[in-house]
């Protein structure tokens, strides 16, 4: 099983960004995420350009984004001219830093909280909101395409509607456009008691994305989704090497939120114990050993003596 290229989601504005660059520059990583786009074009270009300067300095190219903004607002209704206008404007920015994959809260809609999305969606029934939905992700995708975009939709545990890959493939099936896909939250999966291995082998070749990191699985823990390291809480990182290789998955693979929130290490799990270096370290190590084991399981693999 060859390795995957490796990918880390970085805070672009927070004040230790070169210095962990540099750290992600000396593990042979060159891709990264980040949470949206935090400059204005044509107002903080000088900041846009700075941040591509070092991005050129280190070697380092944007793969990810996660958008700020729903695909949709109200359950049965079209995109309004005013979400459509901040879609456009954001996936321009992301754009302008090169990034490949924009990444939205599946059955996330601006005008419900996440707690009423159940709810919502029972109300106006689950084939209306299909219909209603796809048809915003359908012109999300023609404005993401105009720049080279692909459109993925991420598995959210607060959610019967969106916490497992299976309704959600039905929204990017229906829309069927070739920059539409999924991206899988391991650590979101785990929680909403999913297997991560089996929902890799349901996304299939719809898988365009991850956001990986792991936890414990216990939503009884004040910050459940703790973002930890693979090997650090119980997913089977194993079970989902091997799935990435049945499906063919040609990553990158994507950590999220391993670093700490929004990088920062006194205010992460660890409470400042573990360093930036420390972490990534131990991403990367550990990935990489679960990388061989899960070779080692793989049935394809060839029998020797």
């Amino acid at each position: 099983m060859p390795h995957k290229e490796l990918a880390f989601y970085i805070n672009p504005r927070g004040p230790e960004r070169r210095d962990i660059m540099g750290l992600l520059a000396d593990a042979d990583i060159s891709r990264i995420g980040m949470d949206g786009v935090p400059w204005q074009v044509g107002t903080e270009d000088d900041e846009i350009a700075l941040f591509l300067e070092d991005c050129a300095h280190f070697e380092l190219a944007v793969c990810s984004m996660h958008s700020g903004l729903p695909v949709l607002a109200q359950p049965d209704q079209a995109m309004p001219a005013e979400l459509r206008e901040a879609h456009e404007r954001e996936m321009a920015r992301f754009a302008e830093l090169g990034g490949e994959t924009a990444v939205y809260h599946a059955c996330a809609m601006r005008d419900v909280s996440m707690d009423d999305i159940d709810a919502t969606v029972l109300r106006v029934g689950w084939e209306n909101f299909v219909s209603c939905y796809v048809e915003a992700l359908e012109e999300l995708a023609r404005i993401a395409g105009a720049f080279g975009i692909t459109v993925v939709l991420e598995n959210i545990w607060h959610s019967r509607f969106c916490s497992s890959v299976t309704p959600i493939l039905e929204l990017v099936q229906t829309a069927n456009r070739p920059n539409v896909g999924i991206i899988l939250d391991s650590g979101h999966a785990h929680l909403a008691g999913f297997s991560v291995s089996d929902e890799i082998r349901k996304a299939g070749h719809w898988l365009r994305d991850t956001h990986f990191h792991d936890n414990v699985g216990d939503l009884s823990l004040p910050k459940a989704d703790q973002h930890l390291p693979p090997g650090l809480g119980t997913i089977d990182w194993q079970a989902a090497c091997l799935a990435l290789q049945e499906i063919e998955f040609d990553g990158p693979v994507v950590f999220e939120g391993v670093l700490g929130p929004g990088d920062s290490i006194p205010a992460g799990r660890f409470g400042g114990y573990l360093s930036h270096r420390e972490l990534i370290h131990i991403t990367v190590a550990n990935w990489r050993a679960f990388e061989f084991l899960a070779q080692q399981r793989s049935p394809n693999r060839p029998r020797t003596g």
